[in-house]
């Protein structure tokens, strides 16, 4: 990593914590209680989301999810890892590479002026990492794109009833 994506990640990160302090004082300021209390728990429970994707030891692909959250204007992820102890070792750069592939295909069948919130989970099952990547059903071409996705040959699953699920294994 070079020392100006440690800087700008830095930043990023001084800023959010800044706009979350800044809320908080708020709060206080107008002796709304209920929502300090909703906020930091927020923030705690964003944290230990954080903390839970630090365990998989995968810095290349979370620097670039970060990345993605800060730079794009129309995706937001959220993570959630439910691997509890010690992880299968995964290949960080193979992981990279198959998020990337997946974020090559999407821009291309989204709708303008759309925001993408998706959530990115990471569960062990047995000794292999499932990753589920989910977002809302409001895609063009639908059905394309899930063939799209299917043609990688890493996906093992995409799903599009209810929202538009992609699964595959580490």
């Amino acid at each position: 990593m070079k020392e100006q994506d440690v800087v700008e990640m830095l930043r990023h990160y001084r800023h959010d914590w800044l706009n979350d302090l800044q809320l908080i004082l708020g709060y206080a300021q107008m002796g709304k209680l209920d929502k300090i209390q909703s906020k930091i728990t927020d923030v705690i429970e964003r944290s230990n989301k954080e903390r839970g994707l630090d365990r998989l030891n995968i810095p290349k692909t979370m620097v670039w999810l970060y990345q993605l959250n800060w730079r794009s204007e129309t995706f937001q992820l959220h993570f959630q890892s439910l691997v509890e102890e010690q992880p299968a070792i995964i290949d960080d750069e193979a992981l990279l590479a198959k998020v990337q592939k997946i974020f090559q295909i999407l821009p291309s069948y989204q709708k303008e002026y759309e925001e993408y919130i998706g959530t990115l989970i990471f569960k062990k099952v047995n000794h292999t990492i499932h990753i589920h990547l989910t977002f809302d059903l409001n895609w063009t071409d639908i059905d394309v794109l899930k063939q799209k996705l299917e043609s990688l040959s890493f996906i093992q699953d995409v799903t599009t009833e209810g929202k538009l699920g992609i699964e595959w294994q580490e």
